[in-house]
């Protein structure tokens, strides 16, 4: 029986390069994300390059209470939250930043956490990946309202560690330093910036080797 992944933000960025490396071993793979035309093209990609992998789309835009119901439950052995917007810019800035930010780096998180981990701890087993930053170490200037938000999160999954525990389902927090995203797209990328494929190999690696807690990257 195929192993089965599902994964937030999952056209772009990390979250494809997941997809792909997961989807590389055969794993079935769930596809969240808000943009239709990218989750179809992500299909032609996959019918070519993963005939192996069964591929499962599902348009959502998880900022909305709506769109987290509209994530399916399932079968699954790994949840990866992976879905995040970022903005550079201070809190006390005239544009309410983390409010705007809050809505999908933290709300949608605990809603899909409440969601679909039930199931996870029914069966008494699985994997619960969240997606951090090592920003919560090494604050920016220009990050405050972003980092803010990962802290929230860095929060959440503390309580998520502590309430799964013993239950059979494994938590990890893959947190990345700075990942050549669409977040670059209007900013100069740093020298040794990290490739996506390069956190996705961290976060396949912790599946398979079953490490939870923390995890620089």
């Amino acid at each position: 029986m195929k192993r089965h992944v599902l994964i937030t933000g999952a056209t772009k960025g990390i979250g494809r390069a997941c997809a792909m490396r997961f989807a590389s071993q055969g794993w079935s793979v769930t596809a969240v994300a808000r943009t239709v035309n990218d989750l179809h093209q992500m299909q032609q990609v996959w019918e070519k390059d993963y005939p192996e992998s069964i591929l499962k789309i599902v348009e959502a835009d998880l900022s909305e209470a709506e769109g987290v119901s509209s994530v399916p439950e399932g079968d699954y052995d790994v949840l990866l939250l992976n879905a995040a917007a970022f903005t550079p810019g201070h809190l006390l800035d005239e544009a309410d930043l983390y409010g705007a930010m809050h809505q999908l780096n933290v709300l949608a998180n605990h809603r899909l956490a409440r969601r679909l981990l039930p199931a996870l701890v029914g069966k008494g087993k699985g994997h619960l990946v969240v997606i951090g930053s090592t920003g919560t170490d090494h604050w920016k200037k220009h990050m405050t309202a972003y980092v803010a938000t990962k802290y929230a999160l860095r929060g959440l999954f503390l309580g998520w560690e502590t309430e799964l525990a013993g239950s059979g389902v494994l938590t990890t927090l893959v947190a990345p330093g700075a990942t050549l995203t669409a977040s670059w797209e209007n900013e100069t990328p740093p020298p040794g910036i990290l490739l996506p494929e390069e956190v996705a190999e961290v976060v396949f690696s912790a599946v398979v080797n079953k490490r939870t807690g923390r995890i620089l990257v």
